[in-house]
């Protein structure tokens, strides 16, 4: 069985950045119109897939755990439904002036 590498898409961040600068290095050294085509769009569609995946990584790297543990859920629920203590000053409904 084959291990399972978690590279964080650095594999494929590395892949689109090396394609992209061959692209643009193509257009840049050509002198046919169709492999300068061929180059621009290799090179910026490589440039956009790799910035993708430096915001994928980036949001990845800062974001929280889908899942909450019991502990957190219950001091959640217990912060949204503490019940009013009897000196609170509650407002008037409205219309009741």
């Amino acid at each position: 069985m084959i291990p399972a590498v978690n590279d964080g898409g650095l594999f494929m961040l590395w892949g689109l950045i090396v394609a992209a600068l061959l692209g643009f290095l193509l257009a840049f050294l050509t002198h046919s119109p169709g492999w300068l085509g061929l180059g621009l769009a290799v090179g910026l569609l490589g440039s956009i897939g790799a910035v993708l995946v430096f915001i994928e990584r980036h949001v990845r790297a800062s974001s929280r755990p889908e899942h909450m543990t019991e502990r957190e859920l219950e001091a959640l629920r217990s912060s949204m439904h503490r019940p009013a203590a009897d000196g609170d000053q509650r407002l008037p409904p409205p219309g009741a002036a």
